[in-house]
This record gives structure tokens, C-alpha cells and sequence, in this order.
């Protein structure tokens, strides 16, 4: 990952963490407080980031969360805050994706 990336990310209020084993771990907290984290391939790394935004699932997101309550995690927000809070990370993610794209499309002169 090259300092460009890094910077957007930072800037964007992401914790960004090389795991030494060819992957980077990027984290930030939702508005409801969920620590949320995705685990992307350093190689190709916007293309990555791009394609977890693309497949990011928000009702998948919110039945898990669901489900926890339902299992004894305690500490859920309401289904309503749920759904709130899954359009954010999806935004969030989208935010993040196109601003890596459009750096690299800056990079390679387009």
C-alpha cells in the first residue's frame, strides 16, 4: 500500500494496518459504535477495497446483528438503529472506495 492510500484512508478516519501477511486491515466506527473491520488483499489493494464496497450486504449486516441479539450479545442497537447504521457503513465504504479511484486515477494520469 503506497502513502497516498494511506493518507486517504487516515484522512477518511480509517485505521489502516499492514498484517504482514500480504493483507491490509482497514477499521472505523460506525455511528452506533460497532467497530467495524475489512480485511482486503494488499495487492490490487482499491480494486479490493472497490469490490468490498460493491458486495457489502446491508441486510445481511443487519440480520447478523439481529441474530447476536437474539443469540445474548448484549449491547445491540434497536432494529431501527440497526438499518441506520448499515446504510452508514455502506456509505462509508463507498466513500472510502471512490475516493482510493479517483487517486489512482489521478496516478496513472487519467
Amino acid at each position: 500500500m503506497n502513502d497516498i492510500y494511506r493518507d486517504i484512508c487516515e484522512k477518511l478516519d480509517w485505521s489502516v494496518t499492514d498484517t504482514g501477511d500480504g493483507n491490509i486491515e482497514l477499521e472505523k466506527y460506525s455511528p452506533a459504535g460497532e467497530d467495524f473491520i475489512i480485511t482486503v488483499g494488499a495487492e490490487n489493494f482499491v480494486d479490493n477495497v472497490k469490490a468490498y464496497a460493491a458486495s457489502f450486504d446491508k441486510d445481511e449486516h443487519i440480520e447478523m446483528w439481529i441474530e447476536a441479539r437474539r443469540s445474548g450479545t448484549r449491547g445491540v442497537p434497536s432494529a431501527r438503529e440497526l438499518v441506520e447504521d448499515a446504510q452508514a457503513i455502506d456509505d462509508m465504504l463507498r466513500e472510502l472506495a471512490c475516493a482510493l479511484f479517483e487517486a489512482e486515477l489521478e496516478a496513472v494520469g487519467a
